[in-house]
């Protein structure tokens, strides 16, 4: 006979949910109570009364409020300490805080607030973890899979051995234990040990590389290559391992190849269709915001039917999703501020919160003794992360990626991040890892989490972070290979001046060209940045762009030119003005670009009296791209059409200055493509600087008549093809080349020059003391000079630097 407990009714009226007598039951009364009664409710009802910090929404704002004063705390000290520490780890640190001052006397007062061991709701813990999932789905909603599209054979290769070696590692450390005597983990947790270690997570070494600011950089490209092959083999590895489970198996196989089929063939046409129904330039519509939410949804739940690790669900969603402006950059918009700076810091947080740090202190005293599970699962994450790097290093190297490079680039394959601790703590919830090898292996991502961020610092280059590793410049662009090239436009006077440009290259069949044009405009106020591709969102009819002029003129442009001679990209991108360059030399790296050409900042009146404009924005951001830019650049000082189109068979005359030097070479480069278009005339005036006694002054002109002849060598060159004309001059001094220079100032419509063009040498000696604008190096300078008595137009090159 059941007798009436007058206290545990009690206690669930009271508190509105309770344990059943056997303990196997959470009991709860509806519905439930969410706010406290106050403050005087503990004092007033000693017996039965709580504290306002046992109440779900109460409890939920005090964590909120001492976990965002604990990640603050940890954030500004570094900060000020000027350690290079993303974010997520001084959350995570945060965590280990409370950890530390709720467990110091188990039953106290805080030990109650933070981490309380009854089976209250934990509110906290369900909002981080939504924290979390959003996180990833954010996070994927950012990344451009256009970047797998990239991948070269040497990332293949290097993220196929950072995975499939250490596993093997992992396995032979693991049999040869077997062999000599018993585990002190299970072998499933063996297994999920060594493949959080191998793998490099696509999201993780993305968030690492962004806190770092090096994700635009070549080098980014490639480490986010490698780490998209790695999780490409963890992929199969995984469906190749479940196809030995029987039918079991066979169904996730199934459900996997399902999915992605219908990410491939349904999702992305749907984004791509939202897309094209939001005029360029406004917001993307409430209901389309939703309706991806709730795809985003329906794929978790699926994934949660199949596989236990739901969060990659919304990750894929995220994938799927067009990075950039109108969709992508809504959702980070509405969600990331709130969930990054609300939720996200509780989910890592209470997962380090969970950490038995006692049991770990007291297991590290006991390593010399090498036996039990800490020994086991430390050696084993030691093990197999060495392995890893050691691996990635001597790869990476192999494949010609420079020594300091490849260190940094195993680093940051080692690296692991709040994506390898979530699956952790959701193994933990499926009680398939004990609290013990969790707190080890969560204790190892926090320690990653710390240290490789610094030593990525300490090692990598700042001034490389546009860097390339191959040749992008004229000098070594085949005779009859796709020239890519960017022009910038600041300004509606620039449209003119680019659009006479692009026609010098006269694009044929054998000698085609790729126009990209990128319209920069400056931010004004606290909007967000934007860069939009005016190929995937179009406006629509009625609507207004800025770049409407722009888009206009060069789709003109395009009409002239069949599509297999020539194509247009045009982008517009909206930022800060310090900020612009940024984007610039990015689109250099995303399109693999050769040349970019940017508009002079100064322009004069008719008369060259006048200065109409003079822009110190343009001007820093051209010196900004001249240091940073992975491909050659250009600078165009524009003073009259480069074509007289009423003047039927007329010619136009190009001079191309050569000193020596491989600003020169490519600046004889550039003018051998303008030899294309038969309506050009080529001459190369060439300084000669008068030498030394004892220097050998023929060995030095054949010499570089040979670079002249091997440069200026075109295939295509007939009897009807006109001779280029060579001037030789010889000079002493910076004076009688400028002398010269304007002796000659009206005989040709465009002076071509190397920006280093005879620096360091007779030929601009006392020019260089009178120099206004070095991003046009010293004979650059003179031609564009008011002074200049022609109106010539001017184009300045510099070489690719890295």
């Amino acid at each position: 006979m059941n007798t009436y407990n007058a206290s545990w009714w009690t206690s669930l009226v009271w508190r509105g949910y309770a344990l059943s007598e056997d303990r196997d039951m959470f009991c709860e009364s509806l519905p439930s109570k969410i706010n406290s009664f106050g403050v005087w409710e503990k004092i007033l009802h000693r017996s039965v009364g709580l504290g306002f910090w046992e109440y779900p929404l109460p409890n939920l704002e005090l964590m909120i409020f001492s976990v965002f004063l604990l990640w603050q705390f940890f954030e500004i000290l570094f900060k000020m300490s000027n350690i290079p520490i993303p974010k997520i780890p001084s959350m995570m640190l945060g965590g280990v805080a409370i950890n530390l001052f709720s467990y110091t006397s188990p039953g106290s007062l805080l030990h109650q607030m933070f981490l309380p061991d009854d089976g209250r709701p934990k509110l906290a813990e369900t909002a981080g973890a939504f924290g979390f999932v959003m996180y990833w789905f954010l996070k994927g909603v950012t990344i451009d899979v256009g970047i797998l599209k990239k991948t070269e054979p040497r990332a293949a290769l290097i993220g196929f051995t950072s995975v499939v070696i250490p596993l093997l590692s992992g396995y032979i450390l693991m049999r040869t234990r077997l062999h000599f005597g018993e585990l002190a983990m299970p072998e499933y947790q063996y297994e999920t040990i060594t493949a959080l270690q191998c793998v490099s997570t696509f999201a993780g070494v993305n968030g690492l590389l962004k806190d770092l600011k090096i994700n635009h950089s070549e080098f980014g490209r490639i480490v986010q290559s490698c780490a998209a092959v790695s999780d490409l083999v963890i992929f199969i590895i995984t469906s190749v391992n479940m196809l030995f489970k029987g039918q079991q198996g066979l169904k996730h196989v199934i459900a996997k190849i399902f999915i992605v089929v219908v990410l491939f063939y349904i999702v992305w046409p749907v984004m791509l269709w939202i897309i094209k129904q939001t005029p360029e330039g406004r917001p993307v519509k409430d209901v389309y915001i939703y309706a991806v939410m709730a795809i985003a949804y329906l794929v978790y739940l699926f994934w949660l039917k199949f596989f236990y690790f739901s969060p990659y669900g919304w990750f894929i969603i995220g994938l799927a999703t067009p990075a950039g402006p109108p969709l992508g950059s809504a959702l980070i918009q509405r969600f990331e501020c709130l969930n990054v700076g609300v939720f996200l810091p509780l989910f890592a947080s209470l997962t380090m919160g969970q950490l038995d740090i006692s049991w770990l202190m007291r297991e590290l005293s006991q390593l010399k003794n090498m036996e039990g599970l800490a020994y086991e699962a430390i050696s084993l994450i030691l093990i197999v992360t060495v392995v890893k790097y050691f691996v990635t290093a001597l790869i990476a190297f192999a494949m010609k990626i420079p020594y300091r490079d490849s260190i940094v680039l195993a680093l940051v394959m080692s690296h692991r991040s709040i994506f390898e601790l979530g699956y952790l703590g959701y193994i933990v919830e499926f009680k398939m890892f004990d609290n013990k090898s969790f707190t080890v292996a969560a204790a190892s991502v926090l320690v990653s989490s710390l240290s490789i961020p610094i030593a990525i610092d300490f090692m990598y280059q700042p001034h490389q972070t546009f860097s390339c590793y191959r040749d992008r410049n004229l000098l070594t662009l085949k005779n009859d290979s796709k020239l890519k090239t960017l022009v910038c436009i600041h300004k509606p006077d620039h449209i003119t001046s680019m659009i006479n440009f692009v026609e010098v290259f006269h694009p044929t069949q054998d000698s085609q060209l790729e126009c990209n044009v990128l319209h920069l405009v400056e931010l004004m106020g606290q909007a967000s940045p934007t860069f939009i591709s005016h190929q995937l969102q179009k406006p629509m009819v009625g609507t207004k762009s800025c770049s409407r002029n722009v888009i206009a003129a060069f789709i003109q442009l395009h009409r002239l030119f069949t599509e297999e001679v020539m194509s247009i990209d045009i982008f517009t991108s909206a930022s800060l003005v310090d900020h612009m360059h940024e984007d610039l030399c990015s689109l250099v790296l995303d399109k693999s670009l050769a040349l970019v050409v940017l508009p002079f900042h100064r322009s004069w009146s008719v008369d060259r009296s006048t200065v109409l404009t003079d822009d110190k924005a343009v001007q820093n951001l051209n010196r900004q791209v001249l240091k940073r830019a992975a491909c050659s650049v250009g600078i165009f000082v524009y003073r009259k059409p480069l074509w007289e189109s009423q003047m039927a068979g007329s010619c136009y005359k190009v001079c191309a200055i050569f000193v020596g030097g491989k600003d020169d070479r490519e600046a004889l480069a550039f003018t051998n493509r303008m030899r294309r278009n038969k309506r050009t005339s080529v001459t190369i005036l060439r300084f000669i600087p008068q030498l030394k006694t004892g220097e050998n002054e023929e060995l030095v002109q054949k010499f570089d008549m040979e670079d002249i002849k091997e440069i200026m060598k075109n295939e295509e060159d007939s009897e009807d093809t006109d001779p280029v004309t060579c001037i030789d001059k010889s000079v002493k001094e910076g004076a009688e080349t400028s002398t010269i220079l304007r002796s000659i100032a009206y005989d040709f419509d465009m002076f071509i020059v190397g920006r280093s063009s005879g620096m360091n040498s007779v030929v601009t000696e006392g020019l260089n003391e009178w120099t206004e604008f070095d991003e046009l190096g010293a004979i650059g300078d003179v031609i564009a000079s008011k002074e200049f008595p022609s109106r010539a137009s001017v184009l300045v090159l510099q070489q690719q630097q890295y």
